[in-house]
């Protein structure tokens, strides 16, 4: 499943860890931290570790100097199935894993149509296909490899289809001249080219082996360990007399019915857990009483209630390629306000949101895309409440800047877009503009919001300045100065206010380098 789809499917239960790691993912890499997850078959236990293994990789391999295959993302062992011992013999091998290992690179790799495949490398991770990604072989492209003296008919091509169709569609576009030229019709078809990769012949021997294969394994049959996470509609689980309580509830919950569920072997009812007899019983008892995870973020959903207005600003980096997931972000829809910049929008393109109303939008001039555009959404009830003061766009070449201030129940929410190197005067005028367009419609309470491309520090040059010209607007910094918007380890997207009891808070986002910021405003 792709990384924008993993988020969007996520279920109420195991979409709120997700956005409360990345902050210790993103700031504090080298930092250990141990959270322990817990629930029946089927509440999303996988479907959040698999998506926080593709946050993972997708912040990783956007690190400078960073290759795919070099990012080192190990799962150690499925959840419920790898008891303490296990665990830490599957980490000793872990540690010794680059001197043993062929790189999952098969010596002999048997090929055959409509059967069941994964992929054993990360070919395209942003595309969603990485190691792992479960496929079924469509067709075999046979040549030779350009190696002199060879012409050995060979597979050099593999064509499969992915359980989404969008899986691979970026890989598709960029080898549509070679899916032309094998005459493949099926748009959904997704080529898998050879690879190379070298590894040493053995542990006492500094003798390189370079094998070149197909980066796919056969996957119509599996061990209980790696099935988990996945979910048929027919299974045939084989028993031997070993399996234990665990393996069986493993085995047993992988299909979607009863009716699906066929057993070859005896089937014997397992003891019961108790506390007596199950260590690990007595730990998620322990854990559960005792060591809670506190959430490090507040959530516009559960703060959110008739009483206040919730108003949020994200640089979203391209809403273009974004869409899917506002559109699906629960955390995004519970507020009242969406205010975006650098949408890489183009006039044609159509962002409609159900309950939400676009009130102001600006796109890319030219035909190519760019770090330009804003557009801010309402929700559709309080429309009526909404007015637009004032509006302003100042353009000189690349550099640009945005200041739009609508007023809502009495309050006024200004949003502010400056580009990195947009001169600050430009931006005091708007702002100051803006301000006073305000208070001469007689609205006092004031928050201004967005990427001002300015460090909140004293080493910025226009720190000074900033903080200067929100003092003499009886506008107070209401963000916390200790945190950071982006991974980069910077604060430039601000919050202000003119009321200090304002709440403002910093979220997270797994699309983009940048965090949104939101604030709550009260209604009276």
């Amino acid at each position: 499943m792709p990384h924008t789809e993993k988020i969007a499917s996520q279920t109420e239960a195991s979409r709120f860890p997700l956005p409360n790691l990345l902050p210790e993912i993103k700031t504090n890499p080298s930092e250990p931290f141990y959270h322990f997850i817990s629930g029946g078959a089927g509440v999303g236990k996988s479907l959040l570790i698999n998506s926080i293994k593709q946050v993972l990789e997708r912040f990783w391999i956007h690190q400078p100097n960073n290759k795919p295959d070099d990012i080192h993302i190990l799962p150690i062992a499925p959840t419920g199935t790898k008891s303490k011992a296990t665990i830490g013999y599957m980490l000793t091998q872990a540690q010794n894993l680059q001197h043993k290992k062929t790189q999952n690179m098969q010596y002999l790799l048997k090929l055959c149509t409509e059967t069941k495949y994964i992929v054993s490398h990360n070919i395209a991770v942003p595309d969603g296909i990485s190691n792992g990604s479960p496929c079924i072989l469509k067709k075999v492209i046979y040549g030779q490899l350009c190696e002199k003296g060879n012409r050995e008919q060979i597979p050099i091509r593999a064509y499969v289809q992915f359980e989404k169709e969008t899986t691979g569609e970026k890989t598709r576009q960029k080898l549509k001249n070679i899916i032309q030229a094998d005459g493949i019709a099926d748009k959904t078809w997704t080529p898998i080219q050879r690879i190379c990769r070298s590894f040493s012949l053995n542990e006492n021997t500094h003798i390189q082996v370079t094998r070149n294969q197909l980066p796919l394994l056969p996957s119509n049959a599996q061990t209980i360990h790696c099935s988990q996470s996945c979910t048929y509609k027919n299974i045939l689980v084989f028993i031997t007399k070993n399996l234990s309580r665990k393996l069986l509830y493993t085995a047993f919950s992988r299909v979607e019915s009863l009716q699906g569920l066929h057993i070859s072997g005896i089937y014997k009812k397992p003891i019961r857990a108790t506390i007596e007899n199950d260590p690990s019983l007595r730990e998620m008892i322990r854990m559960r009483s005792e060591a809670q995870l506190q959430f490090s973020l507040t959530f516009p959903e559960e703060v959110k209630n008739d009483e206040n207005i919730i108003a949020l600003f994200h640089n979203v980096r391209s809403l273009n390629l974004h869409f899917p997931n506002v559109c699906s972000d629960k955390t995004l829809l519970a507020c009242d306000i969406i205010m975006l910049a650098e949408t890489w929008s183009q006039p044609a393109d159509r962002y409609e949101i159900d309950n939400f109303t676009i009130v102001y939008r600006t796109d890319c001039a030219s035909t190519k895309r760019k770090a330009f555009g804003t557009l801010i959404y309402v929700k559709s009830a309080l429309l009526p409440h909404i007015n637009i003061l004032f509006q302003n766009e100042s353009i000189s070449g690349t550099n640009h800047s945005t200041v739009v201030a609508l007023t809502v129940c009495s309050k006024t929410v200004i949003m502010v877009y400056k580009s990195p190197k947009c001169q600050w005067l430009v931006l005091q005028q708007q702002l100051q503009q803006a301000i006073n367009t305000s208070l001469q419609n007689n609205v006092h309470d004031i928050a201004i919001m967005g990427d001002f491309n300015i460090k909140y520090q004293v080493s910025d040059p226009n720190f000074k300045n900033l903080n200067e010209f929100m003092i003499q607007n009886n506008c107070l910094m209401v963000l916390d100065p200790t945190k950071v918007s982006t991974d980069h380890n910077s604060l430039i997207d601000l919050c202000f206010s003119t009321n200090p009891q304002t709440n403002s808070f910093i979220f997270e986002s797994a699309t983009s380098d940048h965090k949104p910021i939101w604030i709550e405003l009260s209604n009276p």
